[in-house]
């Protein structure tokens, strides 16, 4: 019996697989490795904060930040195979969505382009009436 769990896992709040939000990625540079910088947040930090870095990765089909120095893991956001409870986010409707997460502060925003989550810390962006891709941090 295969007990691995799929990628991406995603538990919120705390960690998506062995990333662990707001905390030190001891594999950092093993995990850049077959991915590449991109830099949509360079000069935005503030004089006492760190650098956030961006890197992307076609394969996994994800977006990762960190904290420059100290890799901190800071967010992601990824377009095919998130995993919430065993279940697949990506492809389901807003429906479906919604019965999944079952929580109380799940917010559509005014033009239909996504739904929101304070609680969970996510953005469930939809494209032609199902999620297409979901930002955790």
């Amino acid at each position: 019996m295969n007990t691995k769990e799929p990628l991406w896992t995603w538990i919120p709040n705390v960690r998506l697989n062995d990333l662990y939000f707001e905390k030190p990625y001891a594999e950092f540079e093993a995990f850049i490795a077959d991915k590449y910088y991109v830099n949509y947040s360079e000069g935005f930090a503030d004089a006492d904060e760190e650098e956030e870095v961006t890197y992307k990765s076609d394969s996994e089909e994800g977006i990762f930040s960190f904290t420059e120095k100290t890799h901190i893991f800071i967010s992601a956001e990824i377009w095919s195979n998130l995993y919430y409870k065993g279940r697949n986010l990506i492809g389901l409707t807003p429906k479906e969505l919604k019965a999944v997460l079952d929580v109380d502060d799940l917010q559509k925003d005014e033009e239909g382009y996504y739904y929101d989550s304070d609680e969970l810390n996510a953005i469930f962006w939809i494209e032609n009436g199902i999620v297409e891709s979901v930002s955790v941090h």
